[in-house]
């Protein structure tokens, strides 16, 4: 096997992880949670336009190792050449994927105190009955307070029989 032969092969086994990268890149600008995210605004543009970026770069490198690993018909192939567009193609690549986990990582921010997402209520659950609402911070110690209908409710801890995260109230 000749010098170009061995550089084709190489590019060629690498071309296939490169369509799985851009699948996962791809797969990755168009996921996106039913949850509210809790980050920036300006931070989601930004992961969008990683996510974007990373896709345009996954693109321009799986041709310029598609080109290396097969060559136009009836052309000489210049090792150079052929050689930079690889490295380039497998630097670009792993430029992508960075760029892609960067963006994933806006999906981490943390929500903020008092946010109300899926679990931010509770229902207490008493010997007197029930009531539905979110925690917020007691007075006293061996107090639970509760703010339900706008009110303030402070239960006392022995008197709980039940406290259940649920969707709404």
């Amino acid at each position: 096997m000749d010098e170009g032969e061995r550089l084709q092969s190489s590019a060629r086994g690498w071309h296939t992880i490169q369509l799985a990268v851009l699948g996962f890149v791809g797969l990755c600008g168009v996921l996106k949670s039913d949850a509210v995210s809790s980050a920036p605004r300006g931070l989601e543009a930004v992961a969008g336009v990683l996510v974007l970026v990373g896709l345009a770069l996954a693109c321009l490198a799986t041709y310029l190792v598609g080109r290396t690993a097969w060559p136009l018909p009836g052309r000489a192939v210049n090792l150079v050449a052929a050689g930079r567009r690889l490295r380039w193609g497998l630097v670009l690549t792993f430029l992508a994927v960075v760029l892609v986990a960067l963006a994933a990582a806006s999906a981490w921010w943390p929500a903020a105190e008092g946010e109300a997402g899926a679990a931010a209520f509770v229902q207490v659950s008493t010997s007197a009955g029930t009531a539905c609402g979110t925690l917020a911070a007691a007075e006293g110690d061996g107090v639970v307070r509760l703010v339900a209908d706008g009110q303030h409710l402070d239960i006392p801890v022995e008197r709980i029989a039940g406290l259940t995260p649920v969707d709404g109230c």
